[in-house]
């Protein structure tokens, strides 16, 4: 009896794993600030890209947060275990891969916007 629900315990976890991996989805997709030149752009446009831009943050930060927690949870189920093992550091090194990947695209884009603003205000400056 024991043995069966060991068994169906074990099935239940290995096929829920993929799926709170999946709950984070892929990294969400920068906004194309080649579209804005501050040097021309209007305020509407400016504060169309800043509001893109600022979605696309706070997407990026839920994304990378789910992939921590889906880490810690693997981590926790892995130390739980009634053999405790790490966990592969294969996870480990794809999670970490994807958190700089999205933070890189963060800064990235960051700069980016920030260039726009400084040109949109050199080209808007009031004398």
């Amino acid at each position: 009896m024991f043995r069966k629900f060991a068994m169906a315990a074990a099935f239940v976890l290995a096929t829920a794993a993929p799926a709170l991996a999946a709950e984070c989805g892929d990294a969400p997709i920068p906004p194309d600030m080649s579209s804005v030149s501050g040097a021309t752009a209007t305020l509407t446009q400016m504060k169309d890209a800043i509001k893109d831009f600022k979605g696309f943050m706070s997407a990026s930060d839920q994304y990378q947060a789910c992939l921590v927690a889906d880490l810690a949870a693997k981590k926790a189920e892995a130390a739980k275990a009634k053999d405790p093992k790490p966990v592969d550091p294969a996870i480990v090194s794809a999670t970490n891969e994807k958190i700089q990947s999205n933070q890189a695209e963060k800064v990235k884009l960051g700069k980016e916007l920030n260039t726009e603003i400084v040109a949109y205000q050199k080209a808007h400056k009031k004398s």
